[in-house]
Formats: structure tokens, C-alpha cells, sequence
């Protein structure tokens, strides 16, 4: 048995290297009952030769052995130790740790490891990993034996290396781009301070994610993680540049230009991939922003220079027609002229007329016709002409008209205003040749300065809107492009001149107006004008209106919108009110970014109501199953009667049609949510 105990202490005391213990002298063990000092005494000469420092403790916390090593450490002969406590060598504080430590062990008989720090030979403190358990001896007093490894090397070289790691985070903080390390099992092992930012996630939660499954749509991660593979298999150049999208802790997706290293072990395999990422979101929409721009001042521009040029040979011709017609009447009054010779002059004279008529066509395009401007109320001037347009249409077409009974008035040439509508009218119902449906709206509303800054020539203020739409063939987008020059046409030959739409072009840029048209193929298609809203004071005169600025709010909002350039604009209205707003492309990356995001279900959500894949109506009932609660608005080009009436939506929905100003959306989304 004796053996066996000898054998079992050697094996929890043999710890470590030996080094050079300075010599001290044998010395009996100090009050150690009989029967444990010779126990003790037999291990004497093998826990000394252990570089270590174990020592034995009665159940009075006096040391009743020290090896060797222990003394070196405490700088003490071991006589000096024996039968004394920690609190006549070490510091109070320090000693107070050391007899709690053990009482612990010794009250509850399990074995504990602990890291202490002790002040050691010549004042030195070192870090000590200390591990004690009970020990009853053969006459059953109890004991503890404690054997201790000096890890103070390890601690410096470990705070060395965090001081160093430490300073190199602080030069990849100051970057200002992405610094990300991706491991060959995609997982991120580094990420600076600038990634967390733009990820809006901070480094504890984004350290051992998987960057392709945690940190990307889903619609690009197949596409970036067969890049991953390629690039650290050698198929690729470290250093091609690539652009890809990341997802934001809050559902938004950011362009990021990235340039990749491939990092290497000592082997000279690859490990993973050093990447640097430059957020190019706003520069990308910027440039969007600025090409339609172009675009649309160059069919300004188009139109401008076409319209020059039709008025200035309108005023040509019109010189020519007033001689063609004059010398007609001057033959026609001759009393010498035969029965044909009168029919062939009578000709000629319906001929200069037709050509007449298409002059003032040229005319009204070019904006040089002479106007008669009046205060009008839109409503009275629909109503007026509904009886002549229901019989323009003819029967297979059916007309409603929804008028809005608080119209404002605008200041206009009501002759060529009547004619705007009826030349639309008339372009809708030859758009269906099979029947349909034609509606006429008027409304309020404001255009804004985010919304004139992307329109050529229109300036922000109050308008009143005539809108007029079909269920129709719809036009494609190179049509829309010319849609408004002169004499392009898309009917059969013969069936039109191609000057209908360009005399409503002009007449409503002379008016001091816009129009702007939606269109989509096999769908239909609206033409909304937008005519400056005057008031009539009490003194008769008129003037701007003033409207007054909506309240804000801090819900949550879901906008899904499949126009980048419109989605941003509503998401920036939202948060300039106090929203807070989870934006998608789409229907399905609405449903998973609001599935995986961390927001409690939207208050509100915002979609379009024609989108690629899933419509606004489908999304809804989806959400609305799973969330009754939650409120829809409906978003759209078509208007609010048009999308009814289409099928599309059922009536009573919330309904905000564009182009609509963030005063006008804000007002819309405080109203729905202030509605129980």
C-alpha cells in the first residue's frame, strides 16, 4: 500500500521540466504526524529533483513540506517554511486568496486549479497555475497538496502578442475600407472596424460566421462562393477585381468592390483570402441617377429641337397656305368656271384646310400657337366633354371618370385643354381595338424637389393631376422613348399622322405643365398631365398653395419595390420622418430578409403593385396571413380607379400613385397607422 501511495503522489506531482533549483539543506519535516512524515519523506528526494514548486499543507494552512522548488521560488530555506503560513511570507492581500483557496478544498473535498499571482524571490511577482486537492493520510489527518507551474513567460508572451495584435486591429481600424479574412471554410477569422460598420453588426457577431451563408443575398451566394473556390484553387487572378453585394444587419444590400489575396501557410497552401472591400453603393446610384438624367435631358433637348424646327416651317407654310387659299376663294367667285372646274377648286381648297389644320398641330408642338388662358376648374371641363367622348369611343369602350370633388384650380387655355384629353381618349381607345376600359381621374398633389430634380423642366410646387388610362395593348419601351416626336406614329398607315401626341406635348409645356407616361406591354397604359394649382383669393386673384408639413413616426416599415432609384427614394422619406424602413427588390427577398432579420414583424408594408415574379397583391396576402395585423399600401404608375378596375387590387385598398412627393407619403403612412 505504501507503495502504491508513493506511486500515485509521484504521478499527480510529476509536472514540467527540470531546471536548476539553488541547493538548500535537508531539513525533518516540521509538525507532520508520524506515519505521513515517513510517507512524505520517502517522496522527499523525487519531488525535489521536479522543477515545479509543490509544498503540503495541514488543516492549519502551515506548510509540512516544500520541495526544492518551492524554495526557490519563495527565496526561503525550507526550515524557514516548515510549520509556518502563506501570511508570514506573502503580501496580506495575496494570502487572504491563498487560505481561501483552500479552505474551499478542504470544506468541500474537490480538487480545484487556479491561476494566483505571487510576489516571489527578491520581490518578483509571478503567475502561478496552482492545483490542490485533499489528501488524507494514512492516521486520517487531513491535508492538501498543491503543485504549481510558472506560467509568467506564457502570460508576457501572450500580452505581447495581444499588445501586437491589438496595435495591428488599430491600423486596419483606420482604413477606410473593408478588411476581411475568410478561412478555407468560409468563416470569417478577421473583420476591421469599417466592415462592422457597414455590415451594422459588431465583431462578435461576425467572427467563425460563414461569410457566404451569414453575410450575402440570397440571390448572389451560388455565384460569389464558386469565386471563393476558384480563387484559392488557382483558376482565377489573386487580385482580379469584382464587385458583389452584402446584406446589412437591417435587411439593406450594399455594392461592394472587392480586391482579393490569397494567403498561403508555410507549405505554400492556400489557407484563405485577405479582401478589401470599397462600398460603392451611392457612387453606383449616383451614376444611375446621373445617366437618366442624361437621358431625360436629352429627349428634352430632342424634343426642344424638334419642336424649333416644326414651327419654324409651320410659320413657312403657313405664309404659302394663306396664298393657296386665297387664290381658291378668288377662283371659286369667278362666274366663267364650268361645273368641274368649280369641283376641282373645291378640292384644293379641303386640301389647304387638312394642311392648315396640321400646321396648327406643328404649331401647338412647337408651343408657338396663341393661347387663351383662363381660370379653370378641370372637374366642369371633363364633365362638359364626357357625352362627346362616350360617343367617340363607341360601344365595346367603356368610360369612367373619378373626379376629385376638392380640386384645385389651375390656369389654362380651355379649348386646348379639351383637346388634350380627347386627342388621349381617342389614342386609348384605338389601343383596344377589342374593347375596354378607359378611365379619366383628376386629383390634388404635390411634386417636390426630389422629384423635379430627376425631371427636366419641372419645377417643384402644387399641381393639379389629370390622369387617362387603358386596359390596352401598352407600349413598349423604345416606343416610349419617341412616343411624343412629331409625326411618329405606331397605327397602320393611313390611320394617323403622328402629330396627336406631340400636340398634347405641346400644348401642356406651353401651359406651363408636365406630362409623364406609364406604360407596359399587354397591360395598358396612363398618361398623367400636371398643370401648376393656383388659389383665387378674396380679391379674385390668384396665387400658390401652401401645404403644411406631415408628422413623422419611428415604426417599422416594409418597402418592396422593384425600381432601385424609387425603392431609395421612399426608404429616404421614411427615414427623414423617423421610420425606420426594411427595404427588398422583390417579393421573395422581402419575405426572407423580414424572415431572417431580428425587427418584430412591420407595422406597414409598402410595395408596388406590377413586380417580376410575385405581384404587390400576393405578397400582401402572404404577409397579412401570417401578420393580420399588419397594414398594406399599395403603390403603383397606373392609378388607383385604373388598378381597380384592371382586376388587379379590390376597392378600398390603400392606394398612393406615382409619382408621389415624401410630404404626400409621410401623410399616407401616418394616416394608416393612426387608423385602427
Amino acid at each position: 500500500m505504501e507503495d502504491e501511495k508513493s506511486q500515485e503522489t509521484g504521478e499527480d506531482c510529476e509536472k514540467g521540466e527540470v531546471r536548476g533549483i539553488p541547493a538548500a539543506p535537508s531539513t525533518p519535516p516540521a509538525p507532520f504526524a508520524r506515519k505521513e512524515a515517513e510517507h512524505i519523506g520517502f517522496l522527499t528526494e523525487v519531488l525535489d529533483s521536479i522543477a515545479d514548486p509543490v509544498c503540503v499543507k495541514d488543516r492549519l494552512h502551515r506548510w509540512v513540506f516544500v520541495n526544492e522548488g518551492f524554495c526557490w521560488f519563495a527565496g526561503q530555506k525550507r526550515e524557514a517554511l516548515l510549520g509556518k503560513s502563506d501570511y508570514d511570507f506573502f503580501p496580506g492581500g495575496e494570502a487572504d486568496v491563498f487560505w481561501q483557496k483552500d479552505e474551499e478544498v478542504f470544506t468541500s473535498g474537490r480538487e480545484n486549479t487556479n491561476e494566483e499571482t505571487i510576489t516571489g524571490s527578491g520581490g518578483v511577482t509571478r503567475t502561478i497555475v496552482t492545483k490542490k486537492r485533499l489528501y488524507v493520510g494514512p492516521s486520517g489527518q487531513e491535508y492538501i497538496v498543491a503543485i504549481g507551474r510558472d506560467v509568467t513567460a506564457h502570460k508576457q508572451i501572450d500580452e505581447a502578442l495581444k499588445r501586437e495584435k491589438d496595435k495591428v486591429q488599430q491600423y486596419l481600424d483606420i482604413a477606410g475600407v473593408i478588411l476581411l479574412v475568410i478561412d478555407e471554410e468560409q468563416r470569417v477569422t478577421m473583420i476591421n472596424r469599417k466592415g462592422c460598420e457597414i455590415l451594422g453588426c459588431p465583431e462578435e457577431e461576425i467572427l467563425g460566421k460563414n461569410w457566404f451563408e451569414s453575410f450575402l443575398p440570397e440571390g448572389t451566394k451560388k455565384k460569389v462562393r464558386s469565386f471563393f473556390k476558384k480563387l484559392l484553387q488557382g483558376e482565377l487572378d489573386s487580385l482580379e477585381y469584382v464587385e458583389s453585394p452584402v446584406l446589412t444587419k437591417d435587411g439593406d444590400v450594399r455594392l461592394i468592390a472587392w480586391h482579393n489575396t490569397i494567403l498561403r501557410n508555410g507549405e505554400g497552401k492556400a489557407t484563405g483570402t485577405l479582401s478589401s472591400g470599397e462600398d460603392i453603393t451611392e457612387k453606383r446610384r449616383a451614376e444611375m441617377e446621373l445617366h437618366e438624367k442624361g437621358e431625360l435631358l436629352r429627349q428634352s433637348q430632342k424634343l426642344e429641337a424638334v419642336g424649333r424646327l416644326a414651327g419654324g416651317i409651320a410659320h413657312d407654310f403657313n405664309n404659302l397656305l394663306t396664298a393657296i387659299i386665297g387664290f381658291a376663294e378668288l377662283l371659286r367667285m369667278s362666274e366663267t368656271l364650268d361645273a368641274g372646274q368649280v369641283l376641282n377648286i373645291d378640292e384644293i381648297r379641303r386640301a389647304a384646310d387638312r394642311a392648315a389644320n396640321l400646321t396648327q398641330q406643328l404649331l401647338a408642338f412647337s408651343r408657338k400657337q396663341v393661347l387663351k388662358p383662363k381660370v379653370l376648374n378641370l372637374n366642369k371641363l371633363v364633365a362638359g366633354i364626357e357625352k362627346m367622348l362616350g360617343r367617340i369611343i363607341g360601344e365595346n369602350v367603356q368610360l369612367i371618370t373619378n373626379l376629385d370633388a376638392k380640386l384645385g384650380l389651375v390656369k389654362a387655355d380651355p379649348g386646348q385643354i379639351e383637346q388634350v384629353v380627347m386627342n388621349l381618349v381617342v389614342n386609348a381607345r384605338d389601343s383596344m381595338p377589342a374593347g375596354g376600359l378607359i378611365t379619366v381621374e383628376t386629383k390634388n398633389l404635390r411634386l417636390d424637389e426630389k422629384y423635379s430634380s430627376g425631371r427636366s423642366g419641372v419645377v417643384p410646387g402644387d399641381y393639379v393631376r389629370v390622369a387617362i388610362s387603358d386596359t390596352g395593348l401598352g407600349m413598349d419601351r423604345a416606343t416610349l422613348d419617341r412616343i411624343f416626336e412629331p409625326f411618329f406614329t405606331t397605327k397602320p398607315k393611313g390611320k394617323g399622322t403622328g402629330l396627336g401626341l406631340s400636340t398634347v406635348y405641346g400644348i401642356v409645356k406651353q401651359s406651363d405643365g408636365n406630362i409623364w407616361v406609364y406604360s407596359e406591354e399587354g397591360k395598358g397604359t396612363t398618361f398623367k398631365i400636371y398643370l401648376p394649382r393656383i388659389e383665387v383669393n378674396a380679391e379674385g386673384g390668384a396665387g400658390l398653395t401652401r401645404t403644411t408639413v406631415p408628422e413623422g413616426g419611428s415604426e417599422l416599415v416594409l418597402v418592396v419595390e422593384d425600381e432601385d432609384l424609387v425603392r431609395k427614394l421612399i426608404c429616404d422619406s421614411l427615414k427623414s420622418f423617423g421610420y425606420t424602413a426594411l427595404e427588398a427588390p422583390s417579393g421573395g427577398q422581402a419575405i426572407e430578409a423580414w424572415s431572417g432579420s431580428n425587427h418584430p414583424a412591420p407595422r406597414l408594408l409598402i410595395t408596388d403593385v406590377v413586380m417580376p415574379e410575385m405581384s404587390g397583391k400576393e405578397l400582401a396576402d402572404r404577409l397579412t396571413a401570417a401578420h393580420p395585423e399588419m397594414k398594406v399600401l399599395f403603390i403603383s404608375g397606373y392609378t388607383e380607379n385604373s388598378i381597380v378596375h384592371h382586376g388587379v387590387l379590390d376597392r378600398g385598398i390603400h392606394f398612393l400613385e406615382k409619382p408621389f412627393s415624401p410630404q404626400a407619403l409621410a401623410m399616407k403612412v401616418r394616416e394608416m397607422l393612426d387608423t385602427r
